[in-house]
């Protein structure tokens, strides 16, 4: 059997290749995702021995009202962080990748000061971003004195029905850059002879966007809508930083990754049923729930992606 197999991959020298990153992916990957499954049908506080209670966790999670409202609340809010940055920050992305595309005057100094906030870590992001939120010291304020509209100012960090859009404008201030880059990238590999045919036909400056620059990077548009999903559904820093483990006043800015990180390592408060006891066992699951809702989209992408290519 053995000298079959190896005969076999003999004929296949390609997959010597591939069998080194296989396996490690396999461990890195692949096995965490099955044990979690595993630890997820299962009582356990993390330390002593596990119970096995099927789809117990998963009937809890959605039955328990604590936990229900949690989780409920911790969805909408990073769907609200994925619906901004599609409405918002994606079609701005887009257009200041074209107009640096279109290197208009400065566009390698706008280029760098779009991308610096990827040099600066999270926490001085937050800090920033509370220097200018702050309702005493922040600028915000100052500068709505500053035009007249002093009436407007507000301890704006302060409010529970403002958190999440806080912790969006944070996000999209220091991610912009990223997703300009990818933009900028498909535009350069649009062809020279079409855009200087189009020029020669008399298209404007915005015509040439409408009509060749987006239906040419469609793909990437595609493909950044969905890693701005995924992005949106394992975001965890900025809201743990801002509204520590709890997800800040009335759970204003949780999130999922914060929830399971909260029932899986963080609060101990009760929140009902076996929480308590089974901290490991339903943290796994919400990583369960989190996985599945992730892959759907993920899978989607890879299925859509394939057919167009085979088109």
């Amino acid at each position: 059997m053995t000298s079959v197999v190896l005969t076999w991959m003999k004929n296949r020298p390609f997959l010597w290749f591939i069998l080194p990153g296989f396996i490690l992916y396999s461990i890195f990957s692949i096995y965490p995702i099955f044990s979690a499954i595993q630890i997820s049908l299962t009582k356990w506080d993390g330390i002593g021995a596990k119970t096995f209670v099927g789809f117990d966790n998963y009937v809890e999670l959605f039955s328990n009202p604590e936990l229900s409202k949690q989780l409920t609340n911790a969805l909408l809010n990073s769907g609200t962080i994925f619906l901004l940055n599609a409405i918002v920050v994606l079609p701005l992305q887009i257009i200041l990748a074209y107009l640096l595309y279109s290197q208009i005057k400065g566009h390698r100094f706008f280029q760098a000061m779009i991308f610096s906030p990827q040099f600066i870590s999270t926490p001085v992001i937050v800090f920033m971003g509370a220097l200018i939120f702050d309702g005493n010291i922040g600028v915000f304020n100052k500068l709505l004195e500053l035009i007249g509209l002093g009436e407007y100012t507000r301890p704006w960090m302060g409010l529970p029905e403002l958190g999440i859009y806080i912790i969006w404008i944070l996000i999209a201030w220091s991610g912009i850059g990223v997703g300009m880059v990818f933009f900028l990238g498909a535009m350069k590999m649009i062809s020279n002879e079409v855009m200087e045919a189009s020029v020669l036909d008399g298209a404007s400056y915005w015509r040439r966007f409408w009509s060749i620059i987006l239906p040419q990077i469609k793909t990437t548009i595609f493909n950044m809508l969905i890693l701005t999903y995924i992005f949106a559904m394992t975001t965890f820093d900025f809201s743990f930083m801002l509204g520590g483990v709890s997800g800040g006043i009335n759970r204003s800015v949780d999130v999922m990754s914060l929830f399971f990180y909260r029932i899986a390592f963080g609060d101990n408060s009760a929140v009902g049923g076996t929480t308590n006891v089974n901290a490991m066992g339903m943290g796994t699951t919400i990583a369960c729930v989190m996985f599945a809702i992730v892959f759907v989209v993920a899978l989607f992408q890879v299925l859509t992606t394939y057919r167009r290519s085979e088109d």
